[in-house]
């Protein structure tokens, strides 16, 4: 008997060191495939402006290896583009400089491969206000004393340029699905005079000209004096401004649009809750909201999806609203299991209303596409088209240019949720457990958000999924 055990461990041994060494090296080459570090930057201390330049873009030629998402096309355009700079190092100011990155990686038209707006705009100017792109038109939510008369005013040109035709010109530098950019990174771009002159459309870099409409209807020209760069600035995107309580590290005297006490509709309260859920017994609907696919601090996403299902389980609506509108993203598989199953929670369950924005973004897109993979014709997609594309480049990691500190995101792993990518290079193996046939990321619905929906504190999409959920209630009594 002894012996007989003895012969077991001999054997079962060496089969479990193969299988745990098979698995380290997968993992290893799991993530050196799609998760690589970038090369140490290796350079003396730059003597000069020239250097400096010179160091940077001999550096930014790592990204051309890391970053995925290039076309042959692209990928060559952007080596030109990097030959012709290089030799005109040192010529730049700080500003021209961070265009000519932001052009080059805008070439990868991929929505995960960027120059990261927020160390970016910490190192520029700014206005004393700032502005949230609404369907019809920019508007000023939110202010510091020098700009406060403009709060709610309608920003229709800058020095002279129609503000969309300025949105336009710098799309050049950012790339990628264009609603994304519109309601993403657009703003950010309008705030800084120092980068509009650096793209030849501001004439100065430290003011602007705006020609805005009042709330009243009056239209007139304001010139604001931009703020220097603020290293400490707010870590805040503009769908924040949405909300008119104090964002983290805001100076006191910044001042937003609506009063802290308005009644805000339920996809903008609390600002800095990532999850909510609710059950309106009385029109048979629930209705949950994720911000984020990952843990935020003090909320973690798997104690809420746990409580989602127990929910459904329990309240057995017939039902479901599932806001993905200021989902940008993080780990799709923390809830892919719940969208994969949201139909099926209860019996009760017959239709998910699925809400819809351009900030529908990165995992947000993937939470969609398993719902509509899933839903067995029970989805109905409301509000405005998603951030990405059905197929594009994600996962990744970044690298920091040495003297510019600009921080770059690149892509290395394949998404496609129309058809799987598992024959093509470059495919992210998660995607082989998750084959999707999604047509489309289009809404079923359109329906917009505009500025007098925000300021008549009014939410329109979730209005219409719930006036839809209505009629399909009496229809079946």
């Amino acid at each position: 008997m002894k012996r007989g055990y003895s012969l077991a461990i001999w054997i079962t041994a060496p089969i479990l060191t193969l299988l745990l060494a098979g698995a380290a090296l997968l993992v290893f080459a799991f993530v050196r495939t799609f998760y690589p570090e970038a090369p140490v930057a290796n350079f003396p201390p730059a003597q000069d402006t020239a250097m400096a330049q010179r160091q940077d873009f001999e550096y930014f030629k790592n990204y051309f290896d890391l970053n995925r998402s290039y076309t042959p096309a692209a990928r060559e355009h952007a080596g030109r583009l990097l030959t012709e700079y290089q030799a005109k190092a040192g010529s730049f100011s700080p500003a021209q400089f961070d265009l000519a990155i932001e052009r080059m990686v805008a070439l990868a038209d991929n929505g995960h491969s960027r120059v990261s707006t927020g160390p970016l705009s910490r190192s520029r100017n700014h206005l004393p206000c700032h502005l949230y792109r609404f369907d019809d038109g920019y508007r000023v939510l939110r202010a510091r004393p020098a700009c406060a008369q403009l709060l709610g005013a309608k920003v229709v040109a800058i020095d002279g340029h129609a503000i969309n035709e300025v949105a336009d010109r710098m799309f050049e530098f950012f790339g990628g699905p264009r609603n994304h950019y519109d309601q993403f990174a657009a703003v950010f771009f309008l705030e800084s005079p120092e980068l509009l002159q650096a793209a030849g459309i501001a004439s100065a870099a430290d003011r602007v000209s705006l020609r805005v409409v009042a709330p009243d209807g009056s239209e007139y020209e304001a010139t604001i004096v931009a703020e220097p760069p603020d290293a400490d600035a707010p870590h805040a995107e503009s769908n924040q401004y949405l909300s008119p309580q104090r964002i983290e590290n805001e100076p006191a005297d910044w001042a937003a649009l609506l009063p802290t006490d308005a009644q805000l509709p339920i996809f903008l309260r609390d600002y800095a809750t990532p999850f909510r859920s609710e059950y309106w017994a009385d029109k048979g609907v629930y209705y949950v909201q994720f911000r984020s696919n990952e843990d935020e601090p003090g909320h973690l996403i798997g104690e809420f999806v746990a409580h989602v299902k127990n929910e459904i389980a329990s309240h057995r609506p017939r039902s479901i609203v599932l806001d993905l509108r200021m989902n940008e993203g993080g780990n799709f598989t923390t809830t892919a299991a719940l969208m994969k199953n949201l139909t099926k929670l209860a019996d009760s369950v017959e239709h998910i209303y699925v809400l819809t924005s351009a900030w529908t973004f990165s995992a947000g897109n993937v939470s969609l596409a398993l719902a509509k993979e899933h839903g067995g014709g029970k989805v109905t997609v409301i509000g405005e088209m998603v951030g990405d594309r059905i197929r594009m480049w994600a996962e990744g990691g970044a690298m920091t240019l040495p003297n510019s500190k600009l921080r770059l995101s690149f892509a290395t792993g394949l998404h496609d949720y129309s058809h799987s990518c598992s024959s093509e290079p470059g495919c992210f193996w998660v995607m082989y457990f998750y084959p999707m046939h999604v047509a489309t990321f289009d809404p079923d619905i359109h329906v917009g958000y505009s500025f007098d929906d925000y300021t008549n504190l009014r939410d329109p999409a979730l209005e219409r999924a719930l006036e839809l959920a209505r009629i399909a209630q009496t229809a079946a009594r």
